[in-house]
């Protein structure tokens, strides 16, 4: 009997993505193969939607903070450049809506507005508010590191925690009113570190997820591992471990990742060295991002998600609110294929990327573990 794809009986718009932005902390590690450590978060058990849930920091934006003018005219009296903002800003047609701009008008004149457009930067703002709130890592710029913007190694600098400033009071204000971190800014008299963060990837949850989010990941690379402050009420544990170790620690059950966690951890095994990383992060990031918005599609053995470039890729996958039904095997669906970019779970913890294509916007393709690791 020949195997069938099923269309979903229907399709509509009812899913909505919340907006936010997450960062993938880079730092040196002190001795290991892999050279460099990246920071994730047990979340607590009030705030993770499954046990031991592990994230990059972040969170969703505050339209009412983040996107707020002040932060132009804080910018401005700070002696940050017009020019300095530009270019954190990628104008091209393939943008994602994520990254779109939120206005009419050219780039140009987003200085001149009632609130900051250029996601880009709101993006920024919220990924760096949202890591303050959960870790207490303020990264940021004071006026004399601001004049430090061309250097050619763009690591973040970040607020030492000697000096004299309360890290828990403050932690404590931006996380019960966001606003307030344009706040702590002025009273140290620093600038959020936007030019630290390279634009990564965008995922954005199933349309089969009713409530779901659309995060950009940025990465953001340290000299070393900041003293950290976990905010008690959303992070239960702060890890610091390579890509390897995460993926491990999620094979044997002790966390649980979502898929874009998963898919970048396993990209990130192609440069275990940080400063080949730092090197590949800063240049590829002016080539943008496409956003992946995977179409799920039920296998009698489990799920299978297409990504952009695969031949199940539907032209409007926001719109795919139920799983497609597949009468076989996750094996048998992927060898009616040719051009291939998924990823199948067959398993609680068991899920493997397959991928064929070039990689959108210049990426690294994600590798699977070798054995004895080739059961994730």
């Amino acid at each position: 009997m020949e195997n069938k794809i099923n269309q979903p009986s229907a399709i509509n718009a009812n899913t909505r993505w919340r907006t936010s932005a997450s960062l993938i902390l880079v730092a040196p590690a002190a001795a290991a193969s892999e050279d460099y450590n990246l920071l994730m978060l047990k979340r607590s058990e009030a705030t993770a939607i499954a046990h031991n849930q592990t994230v990059f920091p972040g969170g969703l934006l505050d339209v009412e903070g983040d996107e707020s003018v002040a932060w132009l005219e804080y910018f401005e009296q700070f002696g940050v450049s017009q020019a300095s903002l530009r270019r954190l800003i990628l104008i091209s047609e393939h943008r994602p809506g994520i990254l779109a701009a939120q206005g009419n008008g050219c780039y140009d004149r987003f200085f001149k507005r009632s609130k900051i457009w250029a996601r880009e930067i709101t993006l920024r703002l919220t990924a760096l508010r949202e890591c303050f709130e959960e870790v207490g890592i303020l990264l940021c710029r004071s006026q004399a590191q601001l004049n430090q913007l061309d250097a050619v190694a763009l690591t973040a600098q970040f607020q030492p925690e000697q000096q004299h400033f309360d890290r828990e009071s403050w932690q404590r204000r931006v996380h019960n009113k966001p606003s307030e971190f344009l706040e702590l800014c002025r009273e140290l008299q620093v600038v959020p570190d936007l030019w630290a963060l390279h634009e990564w990837s965008a995922w954005a949850s199933p349309a089969i997820v009713k409530k779901g989010h659309e995060t950009v990941f940025f990465m953001v690379f340290l000299d070393s591992q900041p003293i950290l402050l976990a905010e008690p009420t959303e992070v239960k544990e702060c890890l610091w471990r390579t890509p390897v170790e995460f993926l491990r620690m999620y094979q044997h059950g002790e966390l649980w990742l979502m898929p874009p966690q998963i898919y970048e951890l396993l990209r990130l095994l192609g440069i275990p060295d940080y400063r080949k990383l730092l090197h590949f992060a800063t240049q590829r990031s002016i080539l943008g991002t496409t956003l992946f918005l995977p179409v799920g599609y039920n296998c009698s053995d489990g799920m299978v998600f297409a990504l952009p470039g695969d031949e199940l890729y539907v032209t409007e996958p926001h719109l795919v609110t139920e799983p497609i039904n597949f009468l076989g095997t996750a094996d048998e669906l992927r060898a009616r294929s040719i051009c291939l970019h998924r990823y199948e779970f067959t398993g609680p913890t068991v899920c493997r990327v397959h991928l064929n294509i070039p990689t959108p916007n210049g990426h690294l393709p994600p590798q699977n573990l070798p054995n004895p690791l080739h059961k994730l």
